[in-house]
């Protein structure tokens, strides 16, 4: 019944395992987007249509290629300075429509590229909003070097070697899961940038922006991720069927080659056939004393001997019936207990049981030919 309860244990514990493990792939497919991009809104951004054309990315890739039902989409612009333009769920194709009516209605008229302030904004937002289980992805999008307006405090800074661009980068790359950054164009400070948030991924592209695939690399990401959660829950679901002792006959099992109901089938079987030879062996040299006595009361006390005892003979005699040469009867001892084997059946009584010669289980009284009995005990 133990064994049974064991068996039903692991099935709950599997059974359980694998309905964890259908949530958890769920929750991980449903996970939501937390969207941000980050867009150079300076002059230059007109130039060779760029700015047209991320419009047309936007629109195409992102708002209807990105983004799905329970996403949440952020705008942050930045040229004079950096602004939260927009930030909004997106729950439908109404909310989508609005989107990219706002993308199209912008305007890359600022004289300034303050890339300094459009770091800091993001990590703002990023600080503000602490919600877990969501899937951040951000693209930054210039075509321009940090040229900050007069007033900024940014100024004059060199963004590959100031430690205040260096801790924005690092609380950007805390709070994203995705990073994309995007330089149009050979003069940008999109590498400076890339390099300052740790895990970003760097793309160099032309006014037509060729070769941004920021769909292709978010899936791709997903089910890399996807897998490494799919390998944790299988080796934890693994660890689970191995503990105890149903795993360990589990592991001897494999080991070996083996099903495990049949090598559980082995090991019960190789358990009992112990246990039968320990009992065996525990009969076979338990200490077994004999007292033989006759209806006068001589008494013979003698430990069992392997090799049997004969009665008369030099090493157990019966005076009331007979001497040494009087050999009557044999005890004998083995593996299945003592028994009597008659040697000379004229001298048992017509009445007795042990009349046939031959070898008879041990009843304790055995009536001779002559009136007498003896009595045999055993301790």
């Amino acid at each position: 019944m133990k064994t049974y309860s064991r068996y039903i244990a692991a099935l709950a514990l599997l059974f359980t395992g694998f309905a964890v493990f259908a949530q958890n792939q769920e929750d991980r497919d449903a996970a939501r987007r937390d969207v941000f991009v980050i867009l150079d809104v300076s002059g230059s951004m007109q130039d060779e249509s760029k700015f047209a054309n991320v419009q047309e990315y936007l629109d195409r890739e992102v708002v209807n290629g990105l983004l799905k039902p329970g996403d949440q989409f952020t705008l942050v612009t930045f040229g004079d300075s950096a602004e939260e333009r927009l930030s909004r769920p997106v729950n439908s194709g109404e909310d989508k429509a609005a989107l990219v009516s706002e993308l199209r209605g912008l305007q890359p008229d600022n004289n300034w590229t303050d890339i300094g302030m459009a770091m800091e904004k993001l990590a703002e937002i990023l600080e503000r909003r602490e919600e877990t289980g969501v899937r951040r992805v951000i693209l930054f999008i210039t075509d321009g070097i940090n040229i900050p307006p007069p007033e900024s405090k940014y100024r004059g800074v060199d963004l590959s070697v100031d430690e205040r661009f260096k801790t924005l980068g690092e609380k950007i790359s805390r709070g994203s899961w995705f990073l994309y950054v995007i330089g149009i164009g050979g003069q940008t400070a999109a590498r400076d940038v890339a390099g300052l948030i740790p895990g970003s991924q760097l793309q160099s592209t032309g006014p037509d922006l060729s070769g941004v695939d920021v769909n292709s690399r978010i899936t791709q990401l997903e089910e890399e991720e996807r897998a490494r959660a799919e390998a944790e829950e299988a080796a934890r679901l693994e660890t689970a069927r191995n503990a105890g002792f149903t795993g360990l006959l589990r592991r001897l099992a494999d080991g070996l080659g083996l099903v495990p109901g049949v090598f559980l089938g082995g090991i019960i079987l190789l358990v009992l056939l112990l246990v039968f030879l320990i009992l065996l062996l525990t009969r076979i040299f338990k200490t077994r004393e004999l007292i033989i006595t006759d209806d006068k009361e001589t008494i013979i006390r003698q430990t069992a001997p392997f090799g049997g005892l004969t009665l008369n003979s030099p090493a157990a005699i019966l005076p009331g019936i007979g001497n040494e040469n009087s050999q009557i009867l044999r005890i004998q001892r083995s593996a299945f207990g003592l028994t009597v084997r008659i040697m000379d059946t004229a001298a048992i009584a017509d009445t007795s049981p042990y009349k046939k010669g031959g070898v008879h289980p041990l009843k304790g009284v055995i009536s001779l030919a002559n009136g007498r009995t003896i009595r045999i005990t055993v301790r």
